[in-house]
Protein backbone atom coordinates (compact mmCIF):
# COMPACT_ATOMS: atom_id res chain seq x y z
CA UNK A 1 0.00 0.00 0.00
CA UNK A 2 1.19 3.30 -0.78
CA UNK A 3 0.29 6.24 0.80
CA UNK A 4 -0.29 9.81 -0.87
CA UNK A 5 1.99 12.43 0.32
CA UNK A 6 0.36 15.96 1.35
CA UNK A 7 1.10 18.74 -0.32
CA UNK A 8 3.97 20.93 1.24
CA UNK A 9 3.17 24.27 2.65
CA UNK A 10 5.18 26.84 0.53
CA UNK A 11 3.47 30.55 2.25
CA UNK A 12 2.87 31.73 5.66
CA UNK A 13 0.04 31.83 7.80
CA UNK A 14 -2.58 34.64 8.32
CA UNK A 15 -1.35 34.32 11.87
CA UNK A 16 2.30 34.69 11.18
CA UNK A 17 1.83 37.26 8.72
CA UNK A 18 -0.18 39.93 11.20
CA UNK A 19 2.43 39.11 14.07
CA UNK A 20 5.49 40.04 11.84
CA UNK A 21 4.03 43.09 10.36
CA UNK A 22 3.31 44.13 14.07
CA UNK A 23 6.93 43.11 15.18
CA UNK A 24 7.96 45.67 12.07
CA UNK A 25 5.59 48.55 13.23
CA UNK A 26 7.13 47.86 16.79
CA UNK A 27 10.67 48.17 15.63
CA UNK A 28 10.01 51.74 13.61
CA UNK A 29 8.09 53.58 16.24
CA UNK A 30 10.75 52.88 18.15
CA UNK A 31 13.42 53.55 16.26
CA UNK A 32 11.64 56.58 15.06
CA UNK A 33 11.04 57.66 18.71
CA UNK A 34 14.60 57.67 19.11
CA UNK A 35 15.58 59.63 16.19
CA UNK A 36 13.50 62.36 16.80
CA UNK A 37 14.75 61.95 20.66
CA UNK A 38 18.33 62.55 19.42
CA UNK A 39 17.04 65.73 16.98
CA UNK A 40 15.69 67.20 20.46
CA UNK A 41 18.84 66.93 22.32
CA UNK A 42 21.23 68.21 19.59
CA UNK A 43 18.53 71.30 19.22
CA UNK A 44 18.76 72.08 22.75
CA UNK A 45 22.50 71.40 23.03
CA UNK A 46 23.39 73.98 20.43
CA UNK A 47 20.85 76.21 22.02
CA UNK A 48 22.89 76.32 25.59
CA UNK A 49 25.73 76.40 23.49
CA UNK A 50 25.15 80.24 21.65
CA UNK A 51 23.80 81.01 24.81
CA UNK A 52 26.79 80.36 27.01
CA UNK A 53 29.07 81.63 24.10
CA UNK A 54 27.50 84.89 24.21
CA UNK A 55 27.42 85.16 28.14
CA UNK A 56 30.74 83.82 28.58
CA UNK A 57 32.08 86.52 26.51
CA UNK A 58 30.04 89.32 28.13
CA UNK A 59 31.33 88.30 31.25
CA UNK A 60 35.30 87.68 30.29
CA UNK A 61 35.09 91.51 28.95
CA UNK A 62 33.40 93.01 32.21
CA UNK A 63 35.89 91.05 34.36
CA UNK A 64 38.69 92.08 32.66
CA UNK A 65 37.96 95.47 32.07
CA UNK A 66 36.64 95.75 36.01
CA UNK A 67 39.61 94.18 37.52
CA UNK A 68 42.04 96.12 35.92
CA UNK A 69 40.36 99.46 36.52
CA UNK A 70 41.44 102.43 38.49
CA UNK A 71 38.26 102.86 39.96
CA UNK A 72 34.72 102.69 39.90
CA UNK A 73 33.01 106.08 39.55
CA UNK A 74 28.92 104.93 39.53
CA UNK A 75 27.13 101.71 40.44
CA UNK A 76 23.34 101.23 39.93
CA UNK A 77 21.83 98.21 39.18
CA UNK A 78 21.55 98.62 35.84
CA UNK A 79 24.76 99.62 35.01
CA UNK A 80 28.39 100.55 36.46
CA UNK A 81 30.93 103.26 35.42
CA UNK A 82 34.81 102.82 35.84
CA UNK A 83 37.97 104.55 35.09
CA UNK A 84 40.70 102.74 33.66
CA UNK A 85 44.47 103.39 33.85
CA UNK A 86 44.58 105.71 31.32
CA UNK A 87 41.35 107.41 32.44
CA UNK A 88 39.06 106.54 30.47
CA UNK A 89 35.80 105.90 31.36
CA UNK A 90 33.76 102.77 30.61
CA UNK A 91 30.59 102.00 31.11
CA UNK A 92 28.62 98.39 30.92
CA UNK A 93 24.93 98.64 30.85
CA UNK A 94 22.05 95.77 30.80
CA UNK A 95 19.86 97.38 28.58
CA UNK A 96 16.36 96.39 27.41
CA UNK A 97 13.72 97.77 24.67
CA UNK A 98 12.47 100.56 26.36
CA UNK A 99 15.41 102.48 27.57
CA UNK A 100 17.28 104.90 25.27
CA UNK A 101 19.73 106.94 26.13
CA UNK A 102 21.76 109.72 23.65
CA UNK A 103 24.78 107.91 24.79
CA UNK A 104 23.98 104.65 23.32
CA UNK A 105 23.09 103.57 19.60
CA UNK A 106 19.78 102.58 19.92
CA UNK A 107 19.86 98.74 21.06
CA UNK A 108 18.10 95.81 20.53
CA UNK A 109 15.62 94.35 23.69
CA UNK A 110 17.17 92.85 26.18
CA UNK A 111 21.06 93.41 24.97
CA UNK A 112 24.63 94.03 27.16
CA UNK A 113 26.49 96.92 26.00
CA UNK A 114 29.73 98.30 26.97
CA UNK A 115 29.60 101.97 25.85
CA UNK A 116 28.61 102.03 22.27
CA UNK A 117 29.80 98.31 21.50
CA UNK A 118 27.15 95.30 22.38
CA UNK A 119 28.82 92.04 24.26
CA UNK A 120 26.16 89.87 22.98
CA UNK A 121 24.50 88.77 19.74
CA UNK A 122 20.83 89.17 18.55
CA UNK A 123 20.98 85.53 19.19
CA UNK A 124 20.33 86.23 22.50
CA UNK A 125 18.51 88.07 24.61
CA UNK A 126 18.72 89.20 28.65
CA UNK A 127 16.31 87.77 31.20
CA UNK A 128 17.70 89.39 34.20
CA UNK A 129 20.59 91.50 35.38
CA UNK A 130 22.01 93.35 38.09
CA UNK A 131 25.15 94.64 39.29
CA UNK A 132 25.68 95.25 43.12
CA UNK A 133 29.06 96.77 43.73
CA UNK A 134 30.81 96.64 47.11
CA UNK A 135 33.06 98.95 48.61
CA UNK A 136 36.36 98.42 49.37
CA UNK A 137 38.56 100.35 52.19
CA UNK A 138 41.76 100.26 54.17
CA UNK A 139 43.17 97.21 52.59
CA UNK A 140 40.33 96.03 50.85
CA UNK A 141 39.45 96.57 46.70
CA UNK A 142 36.12 97.73 45.63
CA UNK A 143 34.64 94.82 44.17
CA UNK A 144 31.38 94.39 41.78
CA UNK A 145 29.03 91.24 41.84
CA UNK A 146 28.30 91.00 38.02
CA UNK A 147 24.41 88.20 37.63
CA UNK A 148 22.82 88.27 34.59
CA UNK A 149 20.61 85.32 32.48
CA UNK A 150 20.44 85.12 29.00
CA UNK A 151 18.21 83.22 26.61
CA UNK A 152 17.98 82.11 23.21
CA UNK A 153 15.81 84.17 21.10
CA UNK A 154 13.38 82.90 18.45
CA UNK A 155 12.80 79.67 19.90
CA UNK A 156 9.25 79.42 18.81
CA UNK A 157 7.09 76.68 20.09
CA UNK A 158 9.37 73.53 21.28
CA UNK A 159 11.31 73.94 24.00
CA UNK A 160 14.24 72.09 23.14
CA UNK A 161 14.81 75.15 21.11
CA UNK A 162 14.99 77.35 24.27
CA UNK A 163 17.75 77.50 26.87
CA UNK A 164 18.07 79.87 29.58
CA UNK A 165 21.77 79.89 31.55
CA UNK A 166 22.70 82.41 34.33
CA UNK A 167 26.16 84.00 34.45
CA UNK A 168 26.98 84.98 37.67
CA UNK A 169 30.70 86.34 39.02
CA UNK A 170 32.20 88.66 41.93
CA UNK A 171 35.37 90.76 40.25
CA UNK A 172 37.73 93.20 42.93
CA UNK A 173 40.15 95.77 41.47
CA UNK A 174 43.23 94.52 41.61
CA UNK A 175 44.52 98.60 41.32
CA UNK A 176 43.28 100.34 44.31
Amino acid sequence: MKRKSQPSKNGFTLIETLVSLGILGLLVVVVTALFFSLLRGASKTKAIQTVKQNGGYAISVMERMIRNAKQVLDCQTDYIKIKSQDEEETTFRFCSDSEEDDSWIASVSGTLTCADARLTSSEVQLVSSSFTCMPGGGTKPDGVDINFSLAKTGTGTRPEEGAVVNFQTSVFLRNY
